[in-house]
């Protein structure tokens, strides 16, 4: 049977990713220990809602700033959160090389700044065909939800452009009540 596409994760394949960067970042910076730090930044009912598109990151980086007392402004937030991924070149040289030949997608459970982020200054954003990402279609991996999505089964645009696919018809998620998001 032909192969006619790949579906990869990001994080820990197509780029490296070293999560306890940040939070030693931010320990340093509000004077915490690095298990409060970790227990803030990871607490399930702030860093879910934003991994799936259910809050905005300004209202992740206030619940932060908030619980821990940082005094960074938000763009320095976005700057030290984003300063964890290093490009795995085998592996996007690889996927470059397939990407003639077979649909790639990506597929991975990440929020809105680290995806930007990735697609903007780790990877180029054309190497995948399509972006699968938590945070715009509102399901995370091991849903199998998000493997059904009709992007996957579609055929390239002709033109052979990226897309980033968005949350499917008929889906909808519940709006973060502080944010509306």
């Amino acid at each position: 049977m032909k192969q006619t596409a790949v579906l990869s994760d990001l994080g820990g394949v197509v780029v490296e990713f070293d999560t306890d960067r940040v939070v030693h970042y931010i320990a340093q910076a509000a004077g915490r220990s690095f298990d409060d730090v970790q227990q803030a930044v990871y607490h399930k009912e702030r860093l879910l809602p934003f991994e799936l598109g259910q809050i905005q990151p300004e209202a992740y980086y206030e619940g932060l700033r908030s619980q821990l007392r940082l005094s960074w402004s938000y763009d320095q937030f976005v700057r030290f959160w984003n300063d964890i991924f290093t490009e795995n070149r085998p592996v996007s040289r690889l996927l470059q090389k397939l990407r003639s030949r077979m649909r790639l997608f990506a597929l991975s459970n990440t929020n809105v700044l680290h995806l930007d982020h990735i697609k903007n200054r780790i990877l180029s954003p054309s190497l995948f065909h399509e972006w699968i990402a938590s945070c715009d279609v509102g399901l995370r991996k091991p849903d199998p939800r998000i493997y059904r999505l009709d992007g996957i089964h579609r055929r390239p645009a002709r033109d052979g452009r990226s897309r980033t696919r968005r949350r499917p018809a008929g889906y909808s998620v519940r709006k973060s009540p502080t944010t509306g998001a």
